[in-house]
């Protein structure tokens, strides 16, 4: 009895250590900017990237958009993940087309910010510049953020989803006035 005494005060000890050291050694505030080419016109770019509506359609994490409200450049809404994560977004910056900025907050999780700079560097190519920040609120979000969030592959996984929109968007005859 008094081995599997000490194991579990040893396994208890351990764990305490672990969160501790986690809690103290992994950041709050994580960010991340990447640079990113994308194939179309500054337009088109633009338009995947601030169409908030049509995100389900295309974006393979997100089920469906709730409460988008608003005019272009003050709308707000919720975007709801395939694991049910909802993440309410609200536009501060919208300089059509070259620089759009979210606050972000997942509530019980994290608060946050995304930036994107557009610049046509050639005919059909634009570099996106993004900057994904956010800061954990409280020991779980810290942990879960620490295993499972880089916000250099939440940029990455966006722009793959948003190239195959923009492209598809650009493959589509255009209506005749």
């Amino acid at each position: 009895m008094k081995v599997f005494t000490t194991l579990v005060l040893g396994i208890l000890v351990c764990a305490v250590v672990a969160l501790a050291a986690i809690y103290m050694l992994v950041p709050n505030t994580r960010s991340g900017t990447h640079s990113i080419m994308l194939n179309g016109t500054l337009d088109d770019v633009w338009t995947v990237y601030t169409d908030p509506a049509s995100l389900p359609e295309w974006r393979t994490s997100v089920t469906n958009i709730e409460n988008l409200s608003g005019m272009p450049g003050q709308r707000r809404w919720t975007e709801v993940s395939l694991h049910n994560v909802r993440i309410d977004f609200q536009e501060t910056v919208f300089e059509a087309p070259s620089r759009y900025e979210l606050a972000t907050v997942s509530e019980g999780y994290f608060t946050g910010s995304y930036s994107a700079v557009f610049e046509q560097i050639e005919p059909g190519i634009v570099r996106g510049t993004f900057t994904e920040t956010i800061s954990t609120t409280g020991l779980r979000a810290k942990i879960l953020a620490w295993l499972f969030v880089n916000p250099k592959t939440l940029i990455e996984e966006f722009a793959r989803d948003a190239q195959v929109e923009i492209t598809r968007r650009a493959e589509q005859p255009q209506a005749q006035d």
